[in-house]
Parts: C-alpha cells; structure tokens; sequence
C-alpha cells in the first residue's frame, strides 16, 4: 500500500477509535487511514502519574531512594536523593518517568507543583490518555465502540511479519536487551524494497512502542554505502516520532543502530507472555469487552462467560472490572472454568431466567 497523496502542506485527517471495557481501554490514531498511533490503558499503568510517596530506603553507592508508592509490588526509584535532602521516612512527591520492568520498580523523577502535606501514600494524579491524544491531534475525529477495528490492527502490531507494499516484509524480533528488524527482500530489488522499509520501520517503531535499542538489517551487499543513506533516510523518517529517537549510524557488521527512548512499556511486554502468548488477564479483559459488545447485540438476554482455567482465574480477580461489567449488563456475572477450551477460546453463553 502506498501513502496517500495530498497537497504539499496539508495536514492528514485524523481519527481516533476508542474501544474501552472494563478495566481496560484501547485508542488507535488514523492518519487519513492508516494506523499510527495504538495506545493500551490499565488502571495498573503509572507512566507520567503524580504521586505523595514515603521514602523506605536510601542507597548512598546509588545516590537514590526507594520511594513506596502504594500502587506498585515494588518501589519507585528515584534517582538524586542526595541532592533532594531526602532521608528515611521523608514524604517525596514524584512523577513516574518509566513504567516498572524487568523485575525493577518504576523509574522517578521529583515533581513541584503539589502539596507534601497529607495522606502518604497517595495517587495525586493520574494523565487521561484520551485527553492527550486529543491534545496532540488536534481536530481528531472520536469514532467510539470501534471494538473490532482497534482489535484487528493491535493483533496485527503483536505479528513479527509486517509485509511491505509490492513485496518483501519486515521481520521484527523484540528482546530484552533489544530490538532486531530484519528487512526481507523476498525476490523484490534490494535498492526498493529498502526503500519500502524505511517509513514502514519508522511507523512500525511508534505503533508498537518499541524502545531501547533497536538494529536494522537492510538487504545489502558488498557495497556499503547505500546503508548510508538508508541510515539517513531512517533519521529523517523518524523525525515526526514525538518519542526522542536517534539513528547513529551503521556499525562495522553492517546494521543500522538507532534508539528509542522508552515511553511505558511495548505493546509485546504489556499484552503478552514470551512466544506471543497473550497473558489471561488479556485474554480476561478482551472477554468482558466481547461480552458487553454481544449484550448490546442481543438486548433482554442473560449472558454468562465459559472460559479456560487461567483465564477464569484472572477473571475471578478482577473484582473492580467484572463490577463494571455487571453494571453495564444488568445483571450478575456467571463465569463457567472448563479445562477442555483453550486459553483464547472464551464462550459466550445465554443462560436461561
């Protein structure tokens, strides 16, 4: 597919598809039709939230505290205590720089602005997604309820084949460490084919939220310097990213190097265990949202859910949005365990009065 073409100067018509549920919600950016942006929003998510902490722990060697938050398995890390005149027991007000991964607590930074008197620990404001993207589109047409469209681009942004228009593709293999794209002429010309590659990879890193370090392998041969101007190409393909990225350049093995500060986490790391399995609290939340989509379908109707062990578990433990589901439908929820269905596999079942 190529880019839509439009007048020099004219900016794309944007939309916004929103497709929210109990205890998650989902909002994908078009630019004149074509996925750019994919944000997921949990309750558990802490990005650019303001909180009123209590340090428990300096750790000199580091110069940092350990900051309770009240919202996390772990605490908040906030670099420069030192300097901060922080001790232990001490109120701290902080923002969230970095979403807790790996095992490690949320990143911080100290926020001005709000009061440090008052209830410790305490969530002092959390941002509005919605508000935002409306912010940074400006004239972004809302399109609610577009459930299966949000769907089918967010499992296409989880797929490690991304097909490149006229031929070849992408291949995208998320690690810990980093991120390798290999670029797949498969029979295509390698000049077109990488040509093809560069705004896809641009597009593809601000889809998924990939950050960190990334690596490019482009179709290349003995000569090296069209990886030059590929490397050129890319810094300037990713200069409308609103996320800080740089492209260094090409390494002595040939791979374009570039990073891409980390804003929360992946789509990969949020929605999916490792071979792309997605988690049962994904697969829990996309059943309410199902599930509430279907009663609007079949309005009067009782509707109960039928789903795997894991995935009933995690339903179970959702108390606050299997609530709101209830809410919505009228009714309590049955949640049926059957071993015999698959994680994926959730029923959608009528119940009789």
């Amino acid at each position: 597919m190529t880019e839509p073409s439009r007048s020099v100067g004219v900016p794309p018509a944007y939309q916004l598809l929103v497709s929210a549920g109990p205890g998650e919600a989902r909002y994908l950016v078009l630019a004149d039709g074509r996925p750019l942006e994919l944000v997921v929003d949990r309750p558990s998510l802490l990005l650019g939230s303001v909180f009123r902490g209590r340090v428990t722990a300096l750790d000199k060697g580091l110069d940092a505290a350990f900051v309770e938050l009240g919202r996390s398995d772990r605490p908040g890390f906030l670099p420069g205590a030192r300097g901060l005149g922080l001790s232990e027991g001490a109120t701290a007000v902080v923002r969230v720089r970095a979403e807790a991964r790996g095992g490690k607590g949320p990143l911080l930074a100290p926020e001005d602005g709000f009061p440090a008197l008052g209830e410790v620990p305490a969530l002092l404001r959390r941002p509005d997604p919605l508000e935002g993207l409306r912010a940074a589109f400006p004239g972004v047409r809302i399109v609610p309820n577009a459930h299966h469209e949000v769907d089918e681009v967010l499992e296409a942004a989880l797929d490690p084949v991304v097909p490149l228009p006229g031929g070849g593709r992408l291949v995208i293999e998320q690690a810990a460490a980093l991120t390798a794209i290999d670029v797949d002429s498969a029979g295509v010309r390698p000049a077109e084919v990488n040509g093809l590659a560069v705004a896809e990879i641009a597009r593809q890193l601000r889809l998924r939220n990939i950050g960190g370090q990334v690596v490019v392998d482009f179709v290349s041969g003995r000569d090296r310097k069209p990886l030059f101007r590929l490397a050129e190409a890319l810094k300037q393909a990713v200069a409308a990213d609103p996320v800080p990225t740089h492209v260094f350049g090409v390494s002595s093995l040939g791979l374009v190097e570039l990073t891409r500060e980390r804003r929360g986490s992946a789509l990969a790391e949020l929605l999916c265990r490792r071979a792309r399995a997605a988690t049962p609290e994904t697969l829990a939340l996309a059943a309410l949202r199902s599930l509430l989509a279907e009663a609007l379908a079949r309005p009067g109707k009782v509707l109960a859910l039928r789903a795997a062990p894991p995935v009933a578990a995690a339903l179970a433990g959702l108390a606050a949005e299997r609530a709101e589901a209830e809410r919505r439908l009228g009714h309590p929820l049955t949640i049926r365990e059957d071993a015999a269905r698959a994680p994926e596999d959730v029923l959608i079942e009528e119940m009789t009065r």
